[in-house]
């Protein structure tokens, strides 16, 4: 029985440490552009609330990069009576090239997309559009790199990523979980052959918005950057991954805020992404039921002082944790974006946590299904319900508090 507890750990903990493995590889194989001020740019910031972590200095950095070409950028808000919108109207007059745009309730879309779609409709005739989250604190030099791969006519898109950063030192089991949630996402965005985009740090050609007139898709559908990234494939459009663009993000989340955050991410995975959706399964059920019978083989070893099962149990442990040590090392950290007080994550808490993490991401994977009935999914997104079509992303009904 021990060999075959140690043979399934080995091929469901092989075929992780496969993936985290070649995404470092292809982070030590990623190429950078030369800078370039050639192209008009519109950066869109959604805005919901104003309750993100550090949320009036993000914005602000936002707003204070160093790219040379002609830049505004528009915050876009659903109504005057949305708590940002104070905000961004008091960032709005430091600087002619900042506005504010009040996009209204969304009907038939996500409310996010619907005032990136505004917003869009109030750019002054960009070349390339950027959507950055209301969370995300770019260093100073994020727009001259989310730009500079335009240069090569072939590129459509580019996109960064986040990394989590704990608001306080102290061990708060939210925070850890989201960290790793998200490390664990990190890992499929070098795969340039499914062409991932993350909408909080996304770089579109307009020119590529118009010909296949990703407008009217993006109005009817519960998220931008899957939507679009099936464009890119859809037409054989190139999108590059920028590690230097991976920002930091602010992290103060309870456990329950975390999970109910990844489940949600799974959710645009069960609906746009269907084979790396069924592939989540095969990598993380089998490993999570080895994972929760590791106390058992543990304490047989203990109390029948059995060498073999504590030598497994050691086994086990030692490449779970070595699997949150690569992960946590394939979350790219551009030294601009680092403040020396920041907090960050203790190493062994980090390694520690990640078997926990993945029993947590099995339980999320399982709410996925409690939340479709009928082939209708039901997602809960900044405090709006949206029934949304299983199948095709189209948003059937949006329900507010």
């Amino acid at each position: 029985m021990l060999t075959v507890y140690l043979w399934g750990f080995s091929i469901s903990s092989s075929l992780i440490l496969y993936i985290a493995l070649t995404h470092l590889i292809r982070l030590q194989r990623s190429r950078t552009y030369p800078p370039t001020g050639g192209f008009r740019v519109s950066v869109l910031i959604p805005c919901k609330g104003n309750d993100d972590p550090d949320f009036e200095n993000n914005l602000s950095n936002i707003t204070r990069q160093h790219y040379d070409g002609d830049v505004e950028f528009i915050f876009c808000a659903e109504s005057e009576t949305d708590s940002a919108v104070p905000v961004i109207r008091r960032i709005a007059q430091t600087g002619e090239n900042i506005r504010v745009c009040i996009a209204g309730l969304a009907e038939w879309c996500s409310q996010k997309t619907y005032n990136i779609l505004k917003g869009m409709e109030l750019a002054n005739h960009p070349d390339i559009f950027v959507i950055a989250d209301a969370d995300i604190q770019p260093h100073p030099t994020w727009l001259q790199e989310m730009i500079a791969p335009f240069g090569d006519d072939q590129i459509g898109a580019t996109t960064g990523f986040f990394r989590r950063i704990p608001m306080v030192k102290k061990f708060r089991m939210g925070d850890y979980v989201a960290g790793i949630f998200a490390a664990f996402i990190n890992v499929g965005m070098t795969n340039d052959s499914e062409k991932p985009l993350w909408g909080g740090s996304l770089a579109l050609r307009k020119s590529m918005m118009d010909a296949y007139n990703l407008y009217e898709r993006l109005g009817t559908e519960i998220v931008d950057d899957i939507a679009i990234m099936h464009a890119l494939r859809q037409h054989n459009i190139r999108r590059k991954y920028i590690p230097s663009c991976t920002l930091k993000s602010y992290c103060d989340m309870s456990l329950k805020n975390t999970i109910e955050w990844f489940i949600r991410q799974t959710q645009f995975s069960q609906i746009y992404l269907k084979v790396p959706y069924v592939l989540y399964y095969v990598l993380v059920m089998p490993l999570t039921l080895w994972i929760l019978l590791l106390p058992v083989v543990l304490g047989y070893g203990v109390v029948a002082q059995d060498s073999q099962a504590l030598m497994a149990s050691t086994y086990v442990m030692v490449v779970l944790g070595g699997i949150g040590y690569i992960m946590r090392k394939g979350v790219p950290v551009n030294p601009a974006s680092v403040d020396p007080e920041d907090p960050d994550y203790n190493t062994i808490l980090w390694m520690i946590m990640t078997p926990i993490t993945f029993v947590l991401g099995a339980w999320s994977l399982l709410q996925t299904l409690r939340r479709v009935k009928n082939g209708v999914l039901t997602m809960v997104w900044r405090h709006i319900t949206y029934k949304v079509d299983v199948k095709t992303g189209k948003v059937l009904e949006v329900i507010r508090e």
